[in-house]
C-alpha cells in the first residue's frame, strides 16, 4: 500500500471513531487527570509522621460563569490564564458551568485554590505555586 493510501486509510479510521463516540468524555478525562495527580503524589516517600490540623472559619467559595465577577483586577482581565484564586480572607473565586441544573467547577482548581488557604494559616503546608521549588 502507498503511503498516500495509508494516510488516507488513517484519517478515515479516526473520522468514524471520532463519529462512533470514541472520544474521551470530561469524565473520563477528569478520572485520567486524578489518576495522574495520584501517580506524582505517591511518587513522593511517605512520612507517616505527619499530622497537621488546620482549621479555617468561614470560607466563602464564589463560583462564576464570567470573569467580570471576578474582584481581582488581574483575573478579571480578559485574556488572563487564572482560573481561580485564593486570598487572605478565607476566600476562593473559581469559574464554574452549568450542565443541567447543577453547578460543575473544576475540582483540580478548586483543590489548589484550597491549598492556597492552608498554607495562608499554615506555612508549613507548601505554596502550590511554589511546588517546583521543592524539587516536585
Amino acid at each position: 500500500m502507498k503511503m498516500r493510501n495509508i494516510r488516507r486509510v488513517l484519517f478515515c479510521l479516526g473520522g468514524v471513531c471520532a463519529l462512533a463516540g470514541c472520544s474521551a468524555h470530561v469524565t473520563e478525562y477528569r478520572k485520567m487527570g486524578f489518576d495522574f495527580i495520584q501517580q506524582g503524589f505517591a511518587s513522593i516517600e511517605n512520612t507517616p509522621d505527619v499530622y497537621e490540623v488546620i482549621e479555617i472559619e468561614k470560607v466563602r467559595v464564589f463560583i462564576v460563569g464570567d470573569r467580570k465577577h471576578f474582584n481581582w483586577e488581574k483575573a478579571a482581565a480578559y485574556g488572563s490564564p487564572i482560573a481561580g484564586y485564593a486570598n487572605t480572607k478565607n476566600e476562593i473565586c473559581l469559574f464554574g458551568k452549568r450542565v443541567g441544573d447543577k453547578i460543575v467547577v473544576n475540582q483540580a482548581i478548586l483543590g489548589h485554590e484550597f491549598n492556597h488557604l492552608l498554607n495562608f494559616k499554615n506555612p508549613k503546608i507548601a505554596d502550590p505555586d511554589k511546588l517546583d521549588n521543592l524539587g516536585l
